[in-house]
């Protein structure tokens, strides 16, 4: 097995060390075709042109900056030569590479006046994104096991992790439709006075797949910075829910202090929610996407609380379950790239 991996080893090396001088002679060899192009363009040899150019153009032979150059000398050659079907079909593939080119005071006028003909619309985009949850609790019923008034209190605990990913087409000018998936985790602390005689400590972490659908709409946009609202609604998986408990006695004196290991809590929550969400953010325009940023708000629509045996939690640190909603405030930050689709404009 050893002598294998070697001899593996051996052959990629072989490789590389032959591919490397191989792609610089042809780039050397496809900037001299480049150099004989213009110089049969210059002396109106214009037929002669596709052949010098077309080989380096379809193996990839040209640096970025010779390949758009010689692009747009193909493209005058054939507007030239009268052959405006292959110079339409040149253009459609310099736009799939260059969707956002913008033509300059050194182009050629062919070239510039048939790039005009031409619209670049955004096919769909595909977005990945991460930032931090806040977990707020809705729909609480205050359940106690003590016969006094219960003496309840929830914290936050800030900083739970979101990752997800998200497609998303057109549908006019400012509207899209966007569908993703992301994982999201969310947390929170219940704390009971229980009847003076200690307090009650609960933390619960729950983590979830998300399966947002939403709307999109671009509200405002200022040369590259483009602020939108979305408005969607959503299914949730319940991955996990794990909680640890404790109960620590008022009297100093009383060091019965009970600390619990992790329990799993996954019998006691609804496998499935369904959410409503929303988000306002902004995109500033980078080369092929944007880089973008979101307050997003969801509110879950379902009681997390599936009735079932207890356990220690109850009999031995005084915690019963409450009723709750998962409602989650959260900002992202991502990046957008844009999937372009040149198409020529109707009429010209």
């Amino acid at each position: 097995m050893n002598r294998f991996f070697t001899k593996a080893r051996v052959l990629i090396l072989v490789i590389l060390v032959f591919q490397v001088p191989t792609a610089a002679l042809m780039a050397q060899d496809c900037a001299l075709k480049l150099q004989e192009a213009r110089t049969m363009f210059d002396r109106g040899r214009i037929e002669l042109v596709p052949d010098l150019i077309l080989s380096c153009l379809n193996t990839g032979g040209f640096s970025r900056e010779d390949e758009l150059t010689a692009y747009k000398l193909l493209i005058q050659s054939f507007l030239l030569d009268e052959k405006p079907a292959l110079a339409e079909e040149t253009m459609v593939e310099f736009l799939r590479k260059n969707p956002e080119y913008k033509h300059s005071a050194a182009d050629f006028s062919g070239f510039v006046y048939l790039l005009s003909k031409f619209q670049v619309r955004p096919k769909f985009m595909i977005s990945a994104r991460a930032g931090l949850n806040y977990t707020f609790l809705a729909g609480r019923s205050e359940l106690s096991l003590s016969s006094l008034p219960p003496d309840i209190s929830y914290s936050r605990e800030p900083f739970n992790f979101y990752a997800g990913t998200e497609a998303s087409l057109p549908v006019t000018g400012n509207l899209s439709v966007a569908a993703g998936i992301s994982y999201s985790s969310s947390s929170f602390v219940y704390s009971e006075n229980m009847m003076n005689f200690g307090t009650v400590t609960y933390r619960e972490g729950q983590s979830r797949l998300e399966v947002p659908v939403s709307a999109i709409y671009q509200v405002a946009r200022y040369k590259g910075v483009l602020a939108y609202a979305r408005l969607g609604a959503g299914y949730a998986m319940n991955l996990h829910t794990d909680a640890k408990a404790s109960y620590t006695p008022s009297d100093i004196n009383n060091r019965f202090n009970r600390t619990g290991e992790n329990v799993n809590r996954n019998g006691s929550r609804i496998n499935a929610d369904i959410f409503i969400h929303g988000g306002l953010g902004g995109m500033v325009k980078i080369p092929n996407g944007y880089v973008t940023v979101e307050l997003r708000a969801l509110s879950g629509l379902r009681n997390q609380v599936v009735r079932s045996d207890p356990g220690n939690l109850e009999y031995y640190y005084f915690y019963t379950d409450d009723n709750f909603r998962v409602n989650i405030a959260g900002i992202t930050f991502g990046y957008t790239y844009i999937f372009y689709k040149p198409v020529k404009t109707p009429g010209l």
